[in-house]
């Protein structure tokens, strides 16, 4: 199984997640919003199992959308990863079998990695106490 990453405004609590989920073995990739600074490729791209891919904004619901409806053909997608909720309801609404599989992250207002929400089918290797 992957993940997939749906990054459109924030980036601590998505990169906090794959970080642990490449460290476990899963594949994350990120389909960023936007270009990508490189300071951020330094700090992301060290790290195997992970890719970015900075889409531009008007086309990144429908590089999502084939990236996701690709992924649902071998059902390799184990996680959905995103960091608003109009995305989150997005997915859902259009892969409905991938409903339980969102993952919200964010950012407490000190800049720690947070998740807001998580479906009932995803086991996290961590425990909410580490967030």
């Amino acid at each position: 199984m992957r993940a997939i990453s749906l990054v459109e405004k924030g980036w601590a609590g998505a990169r906090w997640l794959s970080i642990i989920l490449a460290k476990e073995g899963t594949p994350v990739h990120h389909l960023v919003k936007g270009r990508l600074p490189n300071q951020v490729l330094r700090i992301i791209t060290p790290y195997p199992r992970i890719t970015l891919h900075g889409i531009p904004p008007k086309a990144h619901r429908v590089a999502a959308f084939l990236i996701l409806a690709l992924g649902q053909v071998p059902g390799t997608v184990g996680m959905v990863i995103v960091d608003n909720s109009k995305t989150a309801q997005w997915v859902a609404r259009w892969f409905p079998v991938l409903r339980d599989r969102i993952v919200l992250v964010g950012e407490t207002e000190t800049g720690k990695p947070q998740i807001h929400q998580k479906g009932p089918r995803i086991a996290l290797p961590f425990s909410e106490a580490s967030v």
